[in-house]
């Protein structure tokens, strides 16, 4: 221990005696490693974290595969009966727990607002094995019969934020949706349901979900698919044993559903197929991670690229340490000839090495802290469910004080190695005045440059495959316009409004928006757009039955007011728009989009046909086609043109709906009248989703823009990294050639010859390293591919573009070097060498 503390005050004090060497030492590895460290905390934040449960490795959740008869709404859903046969009859779990999360209006002592709820059956709590902070948590006996047990759980953020961590909350009434619920506890902190990233505030029995939920009439409907199953594995069990220990249990509910009154307008196929399905295991640790899957190859991509920036500062450092090695050799020589011993040198060495990467990683945890802060900053309020923090944890100082000790012996050994084996003679006797050897060090020193020119090129490339993707995605034309429009989302069910109520509100807001001043149109719709939700259903089309094998028409739908085309900024092709006096008093209608008309009906006027909704070929046809709008996507900007087919809002009204404004001047100075519009018709109706739809617009390309810009920050960084690696190694060059270069001046070497010298050696390892990055470039682009919009990975134009500017880059960075080379005076050189 004293010899290493002898150590580490002998390196501090050779890196006091060389300033310039230490700073960019350590600034080469703070970027390095900060960069990693800051998106290692959103990889670990985001995506690696567990459900903060009891054992949760053994959590599965269960997904059924294959193609279902009948509706769905979620992520892998089941049916709530199927849950109950499965969670009464298998074999493989020690218990089971279904769950339905849902938007909905909290009420307390008068004021509303908008809360995200958790509908959970009885032994949620249990099989999770999450305790109560206060009170009590829900038990099997809450959930025995429908409407029953009005109780309700807060999640102990949501107790602490809204109620104070008052501990009187246990008793008191709050309403959901309008309906009373008695709060009876708190759950554990840190658990906020199963959904990481969309936290529930509240628990309640699913025993509730028709009480509590406006409207909603398929709790026991086997055909409707709503809720998510998961288990918790019998000890001894693997999840392979558990998925196929739960198949024959799956396939005999199959059995016995298939021949159920619902099946009786199937055709032979959709049983075939409704047979054919099979239940997988999934881990469930993470919980559902729908949030999750958005961010997870966004970051990887993103965890790569930090990474090549580690690799080219770790090769900064090791030519630094090669560098100031052979400048150290006359030293190392004498301390060898007086009799230290190689591996005492090493250690020197190899301290110095590590107590390098030390500075650099405390200094790297600083830096990821602001990197963090900045994305943090960045991302979108979406994610704020997630509770991201720039605070490091016990997490982040582990993954930096690896990488720091992974840094300082993988990048600092060989340079040590190579340095205490010199020809202790030939070192002591020569003066740095001859012509300098080409050993080993300088061999090393350019492969380091070379590697880090080829992974700069890399990731230039990269960036700007990233930078055009993200281009392509803004300038593309969705098929309605962006700009001066405003979005919101209300839902007066939530309230205590029936359908007639509902309907009528949504009228009389439509027309009083319409109405204020710098307002030019607004209407309303069941989908929001952009907003990656969606709503697709089999249909029958008169007149057109379906061949055997078919598969049925699956268009996606929307319901839609006779405003809303106009306000977004669609057209009618053909026929005609809804109008007011389509309602639920008059036949149904409906607008499909170009692509449904091409797809199904041809060259043939698409207009007065009649289609129905569902996939039997006993399905009504009772809806006509009224008129045809121009193609648009809807989902996300990445997603192909779908089959679109708008309802008339007012004949069928759901419990929300997204409302669009479209205003003559800046749409943000609109919120305010937006707002008072609302709450003149309802004081209590909270606006959720209130934004520009620029601000959505964004938000929808959060993933792309986070790979754009942080690609491009670190191209910028890595291109910085390799232009100081390149100089170093030129100067470095230079100066232990002095005297070689002084003897050709003097023997009549003219300075372009001196400056073509230099630069040759500049060129050859640019091009080295060139030559090396494009194959590799090329090799990984598989791995880009999915983050690509409208443009291919081996686009020669991103190519070349980011070639030349790496090379006029690193050919700037070695002429500095070769300029002052060929301007010294070869008197001079003699003189000094």
């Amino acid at each position: 221990m004293g010899n290493l503390i002898k150590d580490c005050i002998y390196a501090l004090r050779t890196f006091r005696r060389a300033p310039v060497f230490s700073a960019v030492a350590v600034l080469s590895l703070a970027l390095g490693i900060g960069a990693n460290t800051a998106i290692f905390t959103l990889i670990d934040q985001l995506i690696l974290r567990l459900l903060p449960v009891q054992d949760p490795a053994r959590i599965v959740l269960l997904r059924p595969e294959g193609r279902h008869y009948g509706g769905s709404n979620g992520t892998f859903p089941i049916s709530y009966p199927m849950y109950q046969d499965l969670r009464d009859r298998n074999q493989v779990f020690s218990g089971m727990m279904c769950r339905y999360r849902l938007g909905v209006t909290l009420g307390v002592e008068g004021h509303t607002e908008a809360v995200a709820i958790e509908f959970v059956s009885g032994n949620y709590f249990p099989v999770l094995g999450v305790r109560p902070a206060l009170g009590r948590l829900f038990t099997a006996q809450d959930d025995l019969h429908e409407g029953q047990h009005p109780y309700a759980v807060l999640s102990e953020a949501f107790w602490r934020a809204r109620f104070a961590a008052d501990p009187a909350i246990l008793g008191r009434i709050i309403r959901i949706n309008n309906y009373p619920l008695t709060v009876v506890g708190v759950a554990q902190r840190g658990f906020d349901g199963t959904e990481p990233g969309l936290p529930a505030q509240v628990f309640t029995p699913i025993a509730m979900a028709v009480a509590a939920r406006p409207g909603f009439s398929q709790m026991w409907d086997r055909r409707f698919r709503w809720v998510n199953a998961f288990g918790r594995i019998k000890p001894g069990l693997s999840l392979e044993q558990a998925t196929a220990g739960i198949q024959p249990l799956f396939h005999q509910i199959l059995d016995s559903e298939v021949i159920m009154p619902a099946f009786r307008n199937a055709t032979p196929r959709d049983k075939e197929q409704f047979l054919r399905m099979r239940m997988q295991l999934l881990p469930g640790a993470q919980g559902l991670t729908t949030m999750r899957r958005q961010y997870e190859k966004p970051l990887l991509v993103l965890m790569g690229v930090v990474a090549l920036v580690l690799l080219i500062a770790c090769a900064n450092l090791a030519g630094l340490l090669t560098a100031r090695a052979a400048a150290r050799q006359r030293e190392i020589a004498i301390r060898l000839a007086v009799g230290s011993s190689r591996p005492r040198m090493i250690r020197q060495l190899l301290t110095e090495s590590l107590l390098l990467a030390a500075i650099g990683g405390a200094a790297g945890i600083a830096l990821a802290i602001f990197m963090v802060k900045s994305l943090l900053a960045f991302l979108p309020s979406t994610l704020s469910g997630y509770n991201l923090t720039a605070a490091p944890d016990w997490r982040l100082l582990a993954f930096t004080f690896a990488l720091s000790l992974a840094t300082g012996i993988a990048f600092g050994l060989i340079p040590a190695l190579d340095a205490t084996r010199p020809d202790i003679a030939t070192t002591l006797k020569d003066q740095a005045g001859g012509v300098v050897r080409a050993g080993i060090g300088a061999g090393l020193r350019k492969a380091l440059v070379i590697a880090q020119v080829a992974l700069s090129l890399l990731l230039l490339i990269g960036a700007g495959l990233f930078l055009r993707s993200l281009a392509n995605l803004r300038m593309l034309d969705p098929g309605f316009r962006t700009d001066r429009l405003i979005q919101f989302t209300v839902n007066p069910r939530n309230l205590g409004y029936d359908r007639t109520r509902t309907r009528t509100f949504f009228q009389l807001l439509e027309t009083r928006l319409r109405n204020l001043p710098g307002v030019e149109s607004a209407g309303l719709s069941d989908m929001g757009l952009l907003t990656g939700n969606n709503w697709d259903n089999f249909v029958t089309v008169e007149g057109r039955p379906r061949k055997p094998g078919e598969e049925p028409l699956d268009p996606r739908f929307n319901s839609v007011s006779p405003g809303y085309f106009d306000t977004i900024g669609m057209h009618i092709i053909a026929g005609r728009n809804f109008l007011p006096k389509d309602d639920f008093n008059t036949p149904r209608v409906a607008v499909v989009n170009a692509s449904f008309a091409r797809r199904v009906f041809g060259d043939q006027p698409a207009v007065g046909h009649r289609f129905g909704q569902g996939g039997d070929p006993t399905t009504p046809t009772n809806i006509e086609i009224v008129g045809v709008v121009n193609d648009a996507r809807y989902q996300t900007l990445r997603d192909p043109i779908p089959d679109q087919v708008f309802l008339c809002y007012f004949q069928s009204p759901d419990n929300a709906a997204w409302y669009y404004v479209r205003t003559t001047h800046d749409p943000a100075s609109a919120f305010r009248e937006i707002r008072a519009a609302v709450r003149e018709l309802e004081p209590n109706l909270p606006l959720i989703n209130f934004k520009t739809f620029e601000t959505q617009i964004s938000e929808s390309l959060v993933t792309d823009r986070l790979i754009a810009t942080l690609s491009a920050v670190f191209g910028a960084l890595a291109t910085l990294l390799a232009l100081i690696g390149v100089y170093g190694v030129m100067a470095y060059m230079v100066a232990r050639r002095a005297r070689e270069i002084g003897i050709r001046m003097a023997l009549g070497a003219a300075a372009p010859d001196v400056l073509w010298l230099i630069m040759r050696e500049v060129l050859i390892v640019v091009a080295a390293g060139v030559a090396l990055a494009v194959p590799a470039a090329l090799g990984l682009s598989r791995f880009i591919q999915s983050q690509l919009y409208g443009i291919q990975p081996n686009d020669p134009a991103s190519l070349a573009l980011a070639t030349l500017l790496l090379a006029f880059v690193a050919s700037l960075a070695g002429f500095i070097p070769a300029r002052r080379a060929a301007a010294s005076d070869p008197l001079t050189a003699l003189r000094e060498s």
